[in-house]
């Protein structure tokens, strides 16, 4: 090879590193050179959040609501996040309504986890950061702005002496009031160790019971808030075996547990990518098998999945929207002649490991998008209305639209919105034979170039690395800054490689003088004890 052919590599070469730096330099530079997901607020907007007003500006196209300042806000006591009166509220929510999410906070950046109300520009009407992090929340049945919501604490010492071990968890169910900020403990119970033994999803039986999906004993159970007793159990290791699912630890994940109007118990183990059904049976819960969306390893179907959301027959289903997290889409799938028939899937270039997507009453989708940092909404054309910048979601509700996907309609009816939902009839068969997944599936927008390129990447690049990857970086870090920095990292390499080849070293003479040094250095070493 030339000089000038090296010297024209290592131009090429200098130019990706620069380039990819460049990159994530300016995704770095975009959070607002810190370690929050969004950019720093326009003028109008920093003005809102000094005084805390609902006149706060909305962008003219609805979308890139900036409310991370405002957590940051609350944090520092700089805002008021409590204490708005109902009135208030209403009229400061409009059509839109209240949306309250919890967080998981990030723990490279050690930003703390949160509970919080804000209006639909953005505007902060409740905040609670007491906790290291949240996990489901759900509105309170003939409350109108009451929420209850599963969060954990670390403990440490003396609190875990009973566990034996150095760290534990303290995981609670609580209720507040969004607008009086009235809290109030239901029930709380401690587990041994931090990662996996958080709770993520406890549903309300009734006034005295809520049904927990305990990730850490592998169950799912009814338990009395008052004393703690155990009404009924189901252990996932009556359904699958050690050889399935995750490791010791961390076998099942279960991280959705959710009461049916029939019923039934539909239940999210995350590591077996599935989602079963129970049925009480002389007591006693048992999987229905015939219902089991999903295969242990058949991620065509599902990939450790999170919080899956039932729509009933009355309102089109029976379907299961899903948020794919390791597919990186949001998916439903619908009973078609008894087997489960996928109707529709979403996704963009920014989603990354959604957790959860709620089917409102006016046929949008309300998503949490956990490493892309943000909550979205779509229309029924699937373009996305309204978004907010929000570090590591994990769940959201749309207050005043029920439970999660309570009245929200199967997809296939929401490109009609003057299509009442159907009924069961015998004229069902005939009805599901006109769904088909093309119809109801696809990307947002009309795609560059670019975002093909990226969704590609997307599709190709180990999801579950990727998502370790991004969970344990700064909040600013998205999967092209990851992207960027792999490219840099291959790029040197292979520069290095070439001027390796380019030099008049062998690797086999290398060894040799490294060998050789080795040698002498022991030399020396023998001739000086001596």
């Amino acid at each position: 090879m030339t000089s000038r052919t090296r010297s024209a590599s290592r131009v090429v070469f200098l130019s990706v590193l620069l380039l990819s730096a460049a990159a994530v330099a300016q995704s770095f530079v975009a959070a607002g050179g810190t370690d929050g997901p969004t950019g720093t607020p326009t003028p109008d907007v920093s003005d809102a959040v000094a005084n805390g007003s609902e006149d706060a500006a909305q962008p003219s196209d609805g979308v890139g609501v900036d409310v991370e300042a405002r957590f940051q806000a609350a944090m520092n006591g700089t805002v008021r996040g409590e204490n708005w009166s109902a009135q208030r509220v209403r009229r400061a929510s409009g059509d839109r309504g209240l949306t309250v999410v919890a967080t998981q906070g990030f723990y490279v950046s050690d930003q703390r986890a949160e509970l919080a109300a804000f209006t639909p520009n953005g505007t902060l009407v409740y905040h609670n950061a007491t906790y290291r992090v949240y996990f489901d929340v759900d509105p309170v049945e003939g409350e109108r702005y009451t929420v209850e919501y599963v969060a954990a604490k670390n403990l440490e010492g003396e609190q875990c002496a009973d566990f034996e071990t150095d760290e534990c968890t303290r995981n609670v169910v609580a209720r507040t009031n969004l607008t009086t900020g009235d809290h109030e403990i239901l029930y709380a119970e401690r587990t041994p160790s931090i990662g996996s033994s958080r709770w993520h999803d406890v549903d309300r039986l009734n006034e005295t019971h809520v049904v927990i999906a305990d990730i850490y004993q592998d169950s799912v159970r009814a338990v009395d808030t008052r004393d703690g007793s155990v009404a009924w159990r189901w252990n996932a290791s009556e359904e699958y075996t050690r050889e399935q699912g995750g490791q010791d630890g961390d076998w099942t994940h279960l991280n959705d547990v959710e009461l049916l109007d029939d019923g039934r118990v539909m239940v999210s183990p995350r590591n077996m990518d599935s989602v079963v059904f129970l049925n009480a049976s002389d007591g006693e819960y048992v999987v229905d098998d015939e219902w089991t969306l999903g295969e242990d390893d058949d991620y065509d179907v599902l990939y450790e999945q999170h919080n899956p959301d039932y729509v009933p027959r009355e309102m089109g289903g029976p379907s299961v929207i899903v948020a794919d997290s390791e597919n990186t889409r949001i998916v439903e799938y619908r009973r078609v002649d008894g087997e489960w028939t996928r109707t529709w899937y979403w996704r963009d270039v920014r989603l990354q490991w959604p957790r959860d997507a709620d089917r409102l009453p006016n046929g949008n989708t309300l998503i949490v998008d956990t490493h892309g940092n943000r909550l979205v909404e779509l229309g029924p054309d699937d373009e996305i209305e309204w978004a907010v910048g929000v570090g590591m979601p994990y769940d959201v509700e749309r207050i005043g639209t029920g439970d999660e996907s309570e009245g929200g309609m199967a997809a296939h009816l929401r490109d009609d919105p003057d299509l009442v939902p159907l009924r069961w009839s015998a004229r069902e068969n005939e009805t599901n034979e006109t769904v088909t997944d093309a119809a109801h599936s696809g990307v947002a927008g009309d795609l560059t170039p670019v975002d093909r390129f990226w969704l590609e990447v997307k599709r190709i690049a180990p999801s579950l690395i990727v998502n370790g990857f991004l969970y344990a970086s700064p909040a600013w870090v998205r999967f092209t800054d990851l992207a960027f920095a792999t490219f840099a990292l291959l790029t040197g390499l292979i520069w290095a490689g070439a001027e390796f080849y380019w030099s008049r070293y062998s690797l086999r003479e290398v060894a040799a003088r490294g060998r050789d040094a080795l040698r002498g250095a022991t030399a020396r070493l023998d001739r000086r004890d001596a």
